[in-house]
């Protein structure tokens, strides 16, 4: 079992935070762009951002499974 140190899960849910926002932000900026080509590049960099986050809590979860309970932000 790998032990993660509080400033390290301090750093994951930084990391889910900065994520989740990039990800808000972009589809908001999809949705304000009236220039198809940049709306279609803002909707690909909510989705990297997207897929970033899903990675991250699902490391995260597993490590939540092997250690104890942690509560992270949900991409709600």
């Amino acid at each position: 079992m790998i032990n993660i140190a509080t400033k390290e899960l301090n750093y994951l849910k930084d990391f889910l935070s900065w994520e989740l926002l990039n990800t808000k932000k972009c589809y908001q900026y999809a949705q304000q762009e009236t220039d198809q080509k940049a709306q279609q590049i803002f909707l690909n960099s909510a989705k990297v951002h997207q897929d970033n986050y899903m990675n991250l809590l699902n490391y995260v979860e597993q490590m939540n499974n092997q250690q104890n309970n942690i509560n992270f932000p949900n991409m709600n």
